[in-house]
């Protein structure tokens, strides 16, 4: 099943888990939005997935790396009806938000952190340092931030960032901001969007947050979604990151990539790339 909780697997030394949020239907065009949409059903059909909208996993990663606990990304809270289950599966995995020391943030976008804050507004993971580039940061809080995006999308960055403000460590260029945990910019979703590369014992895995929204995507680079802030530097970070995954043989983790645990590799095929999911149970990734 889609939203079914958590998938642990090992990576090098880091013990590392994918965890559900749940998942979320978006109509055809929102996932296609240059595209006639029969072409899109017809790819759909081909694949015998339903015609009439797309259905997304909702999929975050955690990293027990031996010297910290890792979040890539806060879940999405109360943003759809079948969201808002991170926090509960990572209990039923035996990870304690309390113990989470360092959240990476890939952007600031509503499935992205709309679970940074209790029912109380205070920080959940109380105990976290944020990491967050740069620019995306300043973005949420500039008034260019309402011509870009709906005000719903600002509305939420700005509510959840602020009670976290004086814990955020600010990224500005591609680095190792902890041991093993590194940021690789990737702008055009948003403009500071990043991608989370976790590297130990040899082993790589990227998480590239919303680079691509569906395998689609990686198939026919040219089709494009409407939430792609800045659509030519999103051409560019996709081809530059999936070149790498590819090259380097990556394992990666598409945060909407069906199924869950939304973890595979990416192969180079023609113009674009081909998704090849991990199976679950599979001994190169899971337990």
């Amino acid at each position: 099943m889609m939203n079914t909780g958590s998938y642990q697997f090992q990576l090098g030394d880091f013990e590392c888990v994918s965890l559900s949020d749940g998942s979320l239907d978006y109509p055809l065009e929102n996932f296609f939005a240059n595209v006639p949409m029969e072409q899109v059903k017809e790819a759909l059909r081909q694949r015998d997935l339903p015609t009439d909208y797309i259905t997304t996993p909702y999929t975050y990663l955690y990293a027990d790396t031996g010297q910290h606990r890792v979040l890539v990304d806060m879940g999405a809270g109360n943003l759809g009806p079948r969201t808002g289950q991170l926090l509960a599966n990572m209990q039923s995995a035996g990870i304690d938000p309390g113990t989470v020391d360092a959240v990476l943030i890939t952007h600031a976008h509503p499935d992205h952190i709309g679970g940074a804050l209790d029912d109380a507004g205070r920080p959940v993971y109380a105990n976290a340092q944020y990491y967050i580039w740069q620019e995306e940061w300043d973005f949420w809080f500039s008034e260019e931030a309402f011509d870009k995006t709906p005000e719903m999308f600002v509305t939420v960055a700005r509510k959840n960032l602020e009670p976290i403000r004086d814990r955020v460590s600010l990224v500005d260029h591609e680095s190792e901001v902890l041991p093993g945990v590194g940021v690789i910019p990737a702008p055009g979703h948003t403009p500071g969007h990043v991608v989370v590369s976790l590297s130990s014992d040899g082993e790589q895995l990227l998480y590239i947050g919303d680079t691509v929204l569906y395998p689609l995507h990686l198939e026919h680079p040219e089709w494009t979604p409407i939430y792609d802030i800045l659509p030519e530097q999103a051409a560019d970070s996709k081809r530059r990151i999936f070149d790498r995954a590819a090259e380097e043989k990556s394992l990666v983790i598409g945060q909407h990539f069906p199924p869950f645990p939304s973890l595979g590799y990416v192969v180079k095929s023609g113009e674009g790339w081909q998704w090849q999911p991990v199976e679950r149970g599979s001994s190169r990734a899971g337990t």
